[in-house]
């Protein structure tokens, strides 16, 4: 793998951007015509199936991402229609971006002086604090202020960094740049770094060899999932795989639509909607996903706030718990299949692209939210050891006793407090090096 820029002749190795200095778009090509597929049918499934058509790496971090599941839609059988759900739910940290982490990281590592950083509306950030933390570095991740706590604990789980900064992810990405130069840290952000878009490329070749789609219904915030599928058709076309491109369907929801809205020819909305993962306002990687949109003949679709339950609920019932990120397919496919988008013979592919374990919902469902009466524990281990009566004392809230104790259970399986020391039968509660830097988060 070799990035020049094909403007200027500048020569990238660690850090590639979308753009080069000179304005030139920039983009990773390989030897494609070297490429055998065949010897891709004896390797094991997942991302690294396709090294051929990934960047050279000198260790692989690898938690066995990709090689998900593709289902049989019984929704399709009511529509008359072929549909099939790509299940990324069942990615090592429940999300796509498992498949850009792992090749990110892997490249960055010779790079990464004093770790890494990733700004994320927060699947990213969950991903790569799960693969730095298998990798032994540390991990920095700026996530906004709108964020669901189920991706936000598990980012303090693993034990990377949280930067709280602006209220979407847009606000993030010039800021972990900034932060990357000065802590020395290799950034992963895809829009700062595209090597990451390799891996997620790997679910076009997934789908390719399952199905050979003729459409990819993909939601769709920052663009780059959507792109990074584009550009692994375009790369099936190029080794001789595929003849024709399939239709690529990008899916936003009606309050934050900068792509779909251009597609549409509507006047676009950026505002928060309960699909958290996709409010992005001002995608830097739209315009390549409106290429992907055009150059396949593809389309766009918009769904409001009050189709997210019904696309939640047919997914469940298909055995798949998504996210309302992911749920927009299923509103825009009953659209699309309204509409007679689709032939009877047409080969559709669905992206769920993340678990409802991480979403927004899980403040009221998430056994170990961080907040309340947990972040009071917290704070008052943070000035002294206590033991269980103390700390019931202390908290001052019409709270029982034993409810103290299973809140620092819960607090200890997150590896936020330990045990410090025992006396007769009172254990005594400290807070970790982990629950230090969680409170410092919340007080940045």
């Amino acid at each position: 793998m070799q990035v020049r820029c094909p403007s200027c002749g500048r020569l990238y190795s660690s850090l590639i951007p979308l753009t080069c200095s000179c304005g030139e778009p920039l983009g990773i090509t390989y030897d494609y015509e070297g490429v055998n597929v065949s010897a891709w049918r004896d390797r094991k499934p997942g991302v690294w199936r396709y090294r051929e058509l990934l960047p050279d790496v000198r260790k692989v971090i690898s938690l066995n991402e990709g090689g998900t599941p593709l289902l049989k839609a019984k929704l399709g059988e009511e529509l008359g229609l072929n549909v099939f759900i790509k299940d990324e739910t069942r990615n090592p940290t429940g999300s796509f971006r498992d498949r850009l982490i792992t090749v990110a990281l892997s490249y960055g590592l010779p790079y990464a002086e004093n770790g890494f950083v990733v700004a994320s509306n927060g699947n990213a950030a969950a991903s790569l604090a799960a693969y730095s933390a298998r990798a032994g570095v540390d991990a920095y991740t700026v996530v906004p202020r709108l964020i669901e706590s189920g991706k936000l604990n598990q980012i303090v789980a693993f034990g990377a960094k949280v930067i709280r900064y602006g209220e979407s992810v847009d606000e993030g990405i010039s800021y972990a740049e900034g932060l990357a130069e000065g802590k020395g840290l290799y950034n992963v952000t895809p829009e700062s770094n595209i090597i990451g878009l390799e891996g997620q490329k790997t679910l076009a070749f997934e789908l390719w060899e399952e199905l050979n789609p003729t459409h990819v219904v993909v939601p769709t915030g920052s663009g780059s999932n959507l792109y990074s599928i584009y550009k692994g058709f375009v790369e099936l076309m190029e080794i001789g795989a595929i003849e024709e491109m399939p239709r690529l369907i990008a899916v936003q929801a009606e309050k934050c639509s900068p792509i779909a809205s251009e597609i549409l020819g509507v006047e676009p909305r950026a505002e928060p909607t309960k699909a958290l993962a996709l409010y992005v306002k001002n995608p830097v990687m739209k315009e390549l996903a409106l290429r992907a949109i055009h150059e396949t003949d593809g389309t766009a679709v918009m769904v409001g706030e009050d189709e997210l339950d019904l696309g939640q609920r047919l997914l469940a019932s298909e055995g798949i718990f998504a996210e309302y990120a992911s749920a927009v397919i299923v509103p825009a496919l009953l659209k699309l299949a309204e509409e007679n988008y689709f032939e009877r013979d047409d080969r559709i592919a669905l992206i769920v692209t993340s678990s409802g374990l991480k979403g927004h919902y899980s403040e009221t469902r998430e056994k170990f939210s961080i907040g309340g009466t947990k972040l009071d524990i917290l704070r008052l281990l943070s000035e002294r050891v206590m033991y269980g009566y103390e700390i019931w004392e202390a908290l001052e809230k019409p709270l029982k006793y034993q409810a103290v104790y299973q809140h620092l259970r819960e607090l200890e399986s997150l590896g936020l407090i330990g045990e410090s020391h025992r006396k007769g039968r009172r254990v005594y509660y400290r807070l970790t090096d982990k629950g230090r830097k969680f409170l410092e988060t919340l007080s940045e």
